[in-house]
């Protein structure tokens, strides 16, 4: 199973917009309802997207903590860097997804 896409989902939410658009337009009830539902589909995908990303960015923000500290004892000042933009990396990951 692939990951939510925001890109596939924004796809769905704008083609569905543009069915129920057209099927409201000429009478198309059927068109109107695919239409509605793709939307539907395309909003549910982004919040996926959205959650996907956050929770990995909560990953990524926990590990970079918990081996920066680990670094940060062993005087690895090296790897104690690394961790840190991980770490940072997790943080700008779960404020995009907020």
């Amino acid at each position: 199973m692939s990951s939510p896409s925001r890109t596939d989902a924004k796809k769905d939410q704008f083609v569905g917009n543009v069915k129920e658009t057209a099927g409201n337009a000429v009478g198309n009830e059927s068109l109107e309802n695919k239409g509605q539902a793709q939307n539907a589909s395309g909003k549910t995908q982004e919040t996926a997207a959205n959650v996907t990303d956050y929770i990995k960015g909560t990953i990524n923000q926990a590990s970079g903590a918990v081996m920066g500290a680990v670094n940060s004892l062993t005087g690895n000042t090296t790897d104690e860097a690394g961790n840190k933009v991980c770490q940072k990396k997790g943080e700008a990951q779960q404020e995009i997804s907020k």
